[in-house]
This record gives structure tokens, sequence and C-alpha cells, in this order.
């Protein structure tokens, strides 16, 4: 079960500040869940570059979320070689090996979700959570997100959390009442 809470902070505006707090089955916060609102032509614009760096054997940050089309670099900042690979969508990507000083780099062209991985160093992975809307965040380590500017008119919000729980949910964005929700979940 994974559990959310929206308010929305309107101004009479045709939009509204929605912020929320997301938390796991346990109760504890959901560190790095993404969190995004999905509607009929809320379309997303590529951002720009991203980077997930390669460094003291980890990959940084851990869950990175980008907009469809947008391009991540992947600096190697450790003395060792890495080797970055996913399957993403059925669409694997596999970097080969590469020193200290050098960076690939990937185009994420479709929603979804990337688990990245090292084939030298098994104890490294990280996430990539393409979506296909501006309206998206990542929690912080209270599990708490803020997405700005949403505009009236009904979404389907969609959590994801690297622990496999997700959700997802009807909403309305009024731009004059408060949004409360909770929704739970189970697996």
């Amino acid at each position: 079960m994974l559990s959310i809470f929206v308010a929305a902070i309107v101004a009479g505006l045709p939009t509204a500040e929605l912020s929320g707090d997301v938390r796991l089955a346990n109760g504890r916060p959901a560190k790095d869940a993404i969190v995004w609102f999905e509607a009929p032509g809320a379309k997303s614009t590529p951002m720009k570059r991203q980077k997930i760096d390669q460094r003291d054997m980890r990959f940084s940050p851990h869950v990175l979320a980008v907009t469809v089309d947008t391009w991540v670099d992947f600096p190697n900042n450790d003395t060792v070689f890495h080797n970055v690979f996913s399957e993403y969508h059925s669409q694997r990507f596999d970097f080969g090996m590469y020193p200290k000083g050098q960076t690939k780099s990937q185009k994420f062209d479709r929603a979804g979700v990337a688990v990245l991985l090292c084939t030298i160093h098994p104890q490294m992975s990280a996430y990539v959570v393409c979506v296909d809307t501006p309206y998206f965040a990542k929690a912080d380590a209270r599990g708490r997100f803020h997405i700005a500017n949403v505009p009236t008119g009904e979404y389907r919000v969609k959590v994801w959390h690297e622990s496999g729980e997700e959700l997802s949910q009807s909403i309305a964005v009024n731009g004059v009442d408060p949004i409360r929700l909770q929704i739970h979940r189970r697996r």
C-alpha cells in the first residue's frame, strides 16, 4: 500500500500549486518517489540535459525524473571503468566500458521507468523515470513534493517508488477549491 496526501493552494487563478506527502505501506516517507499528473493534451517538452554522475562506485542521483525526449549524460568520475546499461521498454542501451573523464549520453524518448545498472559493479543501480507531462516532482527525504502551476482540469495522478509500490488515481483540479485526497492502494 502506498498513500499520498495532496493539497492545493489556490488564489482564484486557473492553476493550482499542488503539494503533498507520500508514504510507503510501512508508514515511512517515500523518499525519491516520483509523482506526476497526466491529462489529455498535457504533453511535456524536453528538459535541458540532465546528469547522473558515477562517483564513489554509485550513481548520483539515485532517482531522476525527466520528460520525454530529454537527454541524460552519464559522466564517469570514478578512477575505475564503468559500463552503464538498461532495458528501457525493450530498448536496451549498453554504453560499454568507459574510463574516468568520459561521458556517455542517452535520450529517453518514451514514458516509462529505466533501471540503470553497471555490469562491472553489481551494487550500482539507479532509476530514470520518464514522464510525458510537465506536471511532476520528486519527493524529498520526508516524502514531500510540490508541483507549481497545474491548470484546472481532470488528471490522473500517478506515483512510482523503487520499492515497487505504485498508484494511479483520478483527480480534479478546479483552481478554486483546495484538494484533499488520500489514496491507498494495495500491491
